[in-house]
């Protein structure tokens, strides 16, 4: 699609300055959930990008698997079709592109060299709506991936859009995963069977069969509806059956009702594009890590958290992780601070 000079409408220095500063101020209260940040960051840049429609996901840190998700608009395709590009017929801007991005900001028009019908994504799914570009956003910091953003905007992005935009996706990262970090203290999850569940999806993610555990298990889970799975295990099923390099893939969640799941997919070896998904409970030293992420815990300071949330000493894990037991102390003093609990004991209320 060409696109002619009067469409290169570039915003004024002054209008990326307003627009940082509405996000600072709709973040300086805190929002409680990932969606709220998310919303408020879109909310924010909207007029400076034309932003046109949006939809996001909240990740796994530790894998960057979608757990849950949220629209804003009516974005162009569906889930499934973003799937199709993701993985069976690769893409610009996959979302696995932008792990090697320093960034982690990057449009169709700026990746195609003002090329954008050269994207299969842009001219199947996005064109037809009108819609002139497509903005990735990967919501990343050094303790894991917290969300993707996905943008649809009324005109092609610059090269200074992208800019802004990955000067400010640190801040909406950092909010992000606080955020997060204030969720876990809720009321305790309802009791749960203790073992792992099984179910069987076809080629088109309709369950085949399935235990009556892993029914109920589904039914916790959000974006699930009568005819679709949740999405975080139609992104699991996708990614096992046209990813080469993932035939197995797994992702850890917090459900709505506050009970933890480990999921894990393999791609059925039939030719038939099933795929088998285990959903059991996480084991409580898993949530713990993975909480701890969200704390800003250092790799170093969750090993020892997780160790003294099983009763080890100070000295004992000195031993073990063989370093000394002043270092040893001054990771606890750190893990105490960032989490706001008081002894180790407290540690395992991080995940109940």
């Amino acid at each position: 699609m060409a696109v002619c000079e009067t469409d290169r409408v570039v915003p004024k220095r002054g209008d990326y300055t307003r627009a940082r500063r509405r996000l600072d101020a709709a973040l300086e209260s805190e929002p409680e959930s990932a969606d709220a940040v998310v919303e408020a960051f879109l909310t924010s840049v909207a007029g400076v990008l034309e932003l046109d429609s949006s939809c996001w996901h909240e990740s796994d840190p530790a894998t960057g698997s979608p757990v849950s998700g949220g629209v804003l608009g009516e974005p162009p395709g569906s889930f499934t079709d973003a799937m199709q590009y993701e993985f069976r017929r690769r893409d610009v801007n996959t979302f696995a592109d932008l792990t090697e991005d320093r960034g982690g900001v990057a449009s169709i028009f700026r990746a195609t060299g003002e090329r954008p019908r050269t994207s299969l994504r842009f001219r199947e799914m996005i064109e037809p709506t009108g819609v002139r570009d497509e903005l990735r956003v990967w919501l990343k910091d050094a303790f894991g991936v917290w969300a993707t953003v996905v943008a649809f905007t009324r005109r092609p992005m610059t090269d200074e859009d992208v800019r802004f935009v990955a000067d400010v996706a640190p801040v909406v990262t950092r909010a992000v995963r606080r955020s997060t970090a204030s969720r876990w203290r809720t009321n305790a999850a309802p009791p749960d069977h203790p073992g792992p569940s099984v179910l069987i999806l076809d080629h088109t993610d309709h369950v085949l069969a399935a235990d009556a555990v892993a029914r109920r298990r589904l039914d916790a889970l959000p974006d699930h509806g009568p005819t679709q799975v949740p999405g975080v295990i139609a992104y699991l099923a996708a990614r096992v059956r046209w990813d080469e390099s993932s035939r197995s893939a797994s992702a850890r969640m917090r459900a709505p009702d506050g009970r933890w799941f480990l999921l894990d997919a393999s791609a059925m070896d039939d030719g038939a594009g099933n795929v088998a998904v285990v959903l059991q409970p996480a084991s409580p030293s898993d949530v713990l890590v993975h909480v701890l992420r969200s704390y800003g815990l250092s790799a170093r300071e969750r090993e020892i958290a997780a160790l003294l949330a099983q009763g080890q000493s100070a000295k004992s894990i000195a031993a073990a992780l063989f370093i000394s037991p002043w270092t040893v102390q001054d990771h606890i003093k750190a893990i105490y601070r960032k989490t706001g609990v008081a002894a180790r004991s407290d540690l395992a209320s991080l995940v109940n």
